[in-house]
């Protein structure tokens, strides 16, 4: 009864990682991208990239507490002596890694625009961070699919 639980706890956490990323990476993204590309109106690109830090950021915090959630599963299998691997304790790290990484990006992507405002978006600093936070939303919904995927 106690694993079936766990399984239940892991899989709708790990559904908030992978449906979540999906969605933002699907959804969000490109809709925000397109209202970004149109050149002449610096108060909206700022307040759009705002949106866009935000929302993600939202995503991350989620994701995150999802992480933990299955981080904790696998914890109490350890200790209870039920199934469990290695591999899949540490690819959830990793992925918590990758969370906290993105976190710390978005702060700086935040930081920068409400400081610079409008400058900000569209910088060289500002697309090297979106490209970093781009590469951790791609290693972790790939993680992500891979511990739905394949069994513990």
């Amino acid at each position: 009864m106690l694993n079936l639980v766990l399984a239940a706890m892991e899989r709708l956490a790990l559904t908030v990682i992978v449906g979540g990323g999906v969605v933002m990476a699907a959804g969000v993204r490109p809709l925000l991208l397109s209202i970004l590309a149109k050149p002449g109106q610096p108060d909206l690109a700022e307040t759009v990239e705002g949106l866009s830090i935000n929302a993600w950021n939202r995503y991350n915090r989620f994701a995150l507490w999802a992480a933990i959630v299955v981080a904790v599963v696998d914890l109490v299998r350890i200790v209870t002596g039920l199934a469990f691997s290695w591999w899949h304790v540490g690819l959830i790290l990793t992925i918590f890694v990758a969370l906290l990484g993105k976190l710390l990006i978005d702060q700086t992507l935040k930081t920068r625009l409400n400081e610079a405002g409008a400058e900000a978006v569209g910088s060289a600093e500002q697309r090297a961070g979106h490209r970093r936070v781009e590469f951790l939303s791609v290693v972790i919904l790939v993680l992500a699919v891979l511990l739905v995927i394949l069994p513990f």
